[in-house]
């Protein structure tokens, strides 16, 4: 999945988002975006999933897209058990959803509603739906944030070990960057005029 965004540029109200930004993504890149709060990370996640339009310029996919996303908040089924909210994005069996689930210590919640679930619990049955869903651009918006280190590194090792398409993170944390091997870091300030 190659990305080429072209000259875009992004405004809410009278604040300018963005103005003419370009930038290339390669085919199977590992790209962490970066930058103070409120500068636009989450705003070029959004105009990538289509869920925003540019002012002007576009935004060009080598391929049809399939996007498996990791939101800011999970964006689970509270109401639903594990399996429902993984099953949700695709067919799969109940013995590979608990093969997956063993893979992050989770296997013995596949019945359990996601509201018993723990925060951490939480994000990882939301990383780990989108994995199992298997698109071919992975956007995780803050996905590592609020898990303690142990979820962390267990999350860290399920994406190096199962994501190998694009992939585009955004971050506040070094180690992220470090641990999740990203190619390349983009300063999204750094398109600030």
């Amino acid at each position: 999945m190659n990305i080429e965004i072209k000259n875009i540029s992004k405004s809410f109200n009278d604040k300018e988002i963005f103005k003419n930004l370009s930038l290339s993504i390669n085919s199977g890149e590992r790209i962490a975006l970066v930058g103070k709060s409120g500068i636009g990370k989450t705003t070029l996640l959004r105009l990538l999933m289509k869920e925003l339009v540019p002012d002007s310029g576009e935004i060009i996919f080598s391929e049809d897209v399939r996007y498996s996303v990791v939101f800011q908040d999970n964006l689970l089924f509270e109401n639903k058990t594990v399996y429902e909210n993984i099953i949700f994005v695709k067919d799969i069996s109940k013995e590979d959803v608990k093969k997956y689930l063993k893979t992050l210590y989770l296997e013995d919640v596949i019945d359990k509603k996601v509201c018993e679930l723990s925060g951490g619990m939480k994000r990882r049955v939301a990383i780990l739906r989108a994995i199992i869903y298997s698109g071919n651009l992975f956007i995780f918006d803050e996905a590592l944030r609020e898990v303690d280190l142990k979820t962390r590194d267990e999350i860290v090792n399920i994406i190096n070990t199962m994501v190998k398409e694009t992939l585009i993170i955004t971050t506040h944390n070094l180690n992220d960057i470090e641990d999740l091997k990203v190619d390349r870091v983009i300063d999204i300030g750094d398109f600030k005029f």
